[in-house]
C-alpha cells in the first residue's frame, strides 16, 4: 500500500471510531442494566418467585438495544435518528419499572414478593430505594444523551464535523 492509501484508511478508521465513541456511555450503562437485571433474575429464580418474569422481560427487551449498538459500529452516517429506537424504548421501560418498584418499596406493597432476598426493614428498603433511584437517574441521563445525539448537539457530533472538515 502506498502512503496515500494508508493515510485515507487511517482517516476512515478515525471517523468510524469517532462515530462509535459517541455511544460509549450508552453502551456501558446498557451493559450495567443488563447485568443488574440478570443478577436480579437469578436471585428471584433461586427464590422460586414468579416475579422473575419482570427482570427476564427487561433482559429480553434489552437484546434488540444491544443489537442496535453492534450495528452502529459500521454505520456510515452521522444521522442516527432511527438507529436508537430500541435503546430508547428499553430505557423508558426501565425507568417506568424502577418508578413502579420505588412506589412498591415506599408503600410496602409487594416488597417481600419482588425482593424476597431482602428482609423487610428500613435498612433494606433504603438500600433498594437508593439502587432504584440511581437507575432512574442513569436512565434519565441516557434518554437525554439519546435526544442530544438525535439533534446532533452532542460533543462527538462537533468532533466528527470538525474532523471531516479538516480531512476533506
Amino acid at each position: 500500500m502506498d502512503k496515500e492509501t494508508v493515510s485515507q484508511l487511517k482517516k476512515e478508521t478515525a471517523l468510524k471510531n469517532f462515530r462509535f465513541n459517541r455511544f460509549l456511555l450508552l453502551r456501558y450503562l446498557l451493559a450495567g442494566f443488563f447485568f443488574t437485571n440478570l443478577y436480579w433474575l437469578l436471585s428471584l429464580a433461586m427464590s422460586k418467585s414468579m416475579w422473575a418474569l419482570l427482570p427476564l422481560g427487561l433482559i429480553v427487551l434489552s437484546v434488540p438495544a444491544i443489537a442496535e449498538h453492534l450495528r452502529l459500529y459500521g454505520y456510515p452516517s452521522d444521522d442516527v435518528r432511527n438507529q436508537l429506537k430500541w435503546h430508547r424504548l428499553y430505557q423508558i421501560t426501565q425507568t417506568i419499572t424502577n418508578i413502579v418498584l420505588m412506589v412498591s418499596v415506599l408503600t410496602n406493597l409487594g416488597f417481600e414478593q419482588v425482593f424476597p432476598f431482602f428482609t423487610n426493614n428500613v435498612t433494606s428498603k433504603g438500600f433498594v430505594s437508593c439502587i432504584l433511584l440511581v437507575g432512574i437517574l442513569l436512565s434519565g441521563v441516557i434518554l437525554k444523551r439519546i435526544n442530544s445525539i438525535y439533534s446532533q448537539k452532542d460533543k462527538h457530533a462537533t468532533y466528527i464535523t470538525e474532523f471531516s472538515k479538516l480531512n476533506n
